[in-house]
């Protein structure tokens, strides 16, 4: 089934919602999951340093001091406790090992960088080895500010990476988790949403569709009776213009129900076109044609420059109602004596037609909003009431029916200047 122009209207809307809730939902996730990985991370290795540091303190406890000589025996200490993956030495000043007195290895150490030079300080810093890396922890030993040697403390960072790399691949999981789970609930709540809004679509839609099928026998009763009259003359002289006025208000009142039952179709179901090899600037030139007349009421000219030939996969009728609604819009916002030019060319792959008017132009802001149904901008207009808003809408569901575009600008020489662009045939694109 074709979708239809309120259907596109909403999907393109739960796409955005979706897409604007699934941002802040991933924006939330992302956040608490580094705040997560930052403050585990901070945690794991504020419990290394903190382990390393009581070894590092008892040992220097046991020492008091004094460095141990070379006939005490390099068994493991009672007094040092006893960390997994750690190593306790006794380094003389040179940074040369005197004791082991954890018994175990860690390859790199001993390290001699950053060996403190003040008794009673200490340096903690990550060494890289051919392994990995080791946590290092050195704090000086001495007398009288004269330092004897050094105790110093490794941590195989091995295991603590291994946690590190679990803890982080474990937060992503349950990122991945949460942010799937929030796209299952995004698409349910957007999808229940726009329920009320859709219904509120259709609503109008029947409303729109019913009024306009409501409004046009009375309409056609009231052109059909005022003919009557004038036909018969049943009305006086002086009472004629008024007449005609009437019948002007009914034929105008039937084009407004006629374009209020085409959009309200639209709406409903996609535009269908009839399309065949079609030159545009021949449709042009004869629906340029035709309105003079109506041009000529309003003490307008039209001009037209459509050599051709431009042609195009289109609807003939539908070209022709588009131009049509192009040139009447803009004789009526033309000032007398004025000229309207027609203007279709050849662009590349593109058949494109400008219309030209002479009249005040159009603001940059509401060169968008002019097309949308009903909107008509005050003091713009030279002729009545200025239409019912709907003409520019129709032009532009026809354009983009046949793939093309409508837009609104301003001519060198002022004034406002529709252009419409429609995908060309290949055919003549040389021409």
């Amino acid at each position: 089934m074709a979708r239809t122009g309120t259907d596109r209207l909403l999907r393109r809307t739960r796409l955005r919602l979706l897409a604007t809730t699934l941002a802040l939902l991933t924006m939330l996730v992302v956040g608490v999951g580094a705040a997560t990985a930052f403050m585990g991370l901070a945690a794991l290795d504020a419990d290394v340093d903190r382990a390393l540091e009581a070894a590092v303190a008892a040992q220097v406890s046991a020492l008091g001091g004094e460095l141990p000589s070379g006939e005490e025996d390099h068994e493991p200490s009672e007094d040092v406790p006893a960390v997994a993956n750690t190593v306790i030495l006794v380094l003389d000043a040179d940074g040369q090992v005197l004791q082991n007195r954890t018994g175990t290895t860690i390859a790199g150490l001993p390290s001699t960088a950053g060996l403190p030079t003040t008794v009673g300080r200490s340096d903690i810093r990550t060494v890289s080895t051919t392994g990995g890396s080791v946590r290092v922890l050195t704090a000086a030993i001495g007398e009288h500010d004269q330092v004897a040697g050094y105790v110093q403390g490794g941590f195989d960072m091995g295991l603590h990476d291994q946690q590190s790399r679990s803890l982080v691949l474990a937060i992503l999981a349950v990122g991945l988790l949460a942010l799937l789970a929030a796209a299952v609930i995004a698409v349910a709540v957007t999808g229940r949403a726009l329920v009320p809004i859709r219904e509120g679509f259709e609503a109008r839609r029947r409303f729109v569709a019913d009024a306009s099928h409501e409004l046009r026998t009375p309409a056609a009763l009231i052109r059909a009776n005022a003919e009557v009259l004038e036909r018969e003359g049943l009305v006086a002289e002086d009472g004629r213009d008024l007449l005609a006025d009437i019948i002007a208000e009914a034929d105008r009142l039937g084009g407004l129900v006629g374009d209020l039952l085409q959009l309200a179709a639209w709406d409903e179901t996609r535009l269908v076109l009839t399309r065949s090899l079609t030159d545009v600037s021949e449709v042009a030139r004869d629906t340029v044609r035709g309105a003079t007349a109506l041009a000529a009421e309003r003490d307008v000219r039209l001009a037209v420059d459509a050599p051709g030939p431009a042609t195009a996969d289109a609807d003939r009728a539908r070209l022709v109602q588009l131009i049509l609604v192009l040139i009447d819009n803009a004789i009526d916002h033309s000032p007398a004596g004025a000229e309207v030019s027609v203007r279709v060319r050849r662009d590349g792959a593109f058949v494109v037609m400008d219309v030209d008017d002479q009249g005040p132009g159009i603001a940059e802001a509401d060169r968008q909003r002019i097309f949308e149904p009903f909107t008509r901008l005050p003091g713009t207009t030279r002729h009545g009431s200025g239409g019912t808003g709907l003409g520019l809408a129709i032009a532009r569901r026809i354009a983009e029916a046949h793939g093309g575009t409508i837009e609104a600008g301003m001519p060198p020489s002022g004034g406002a200047r529709f252009t419409v662009t429609l995908p060309g045939s290949a055919g003549d694109q040389a021409a």
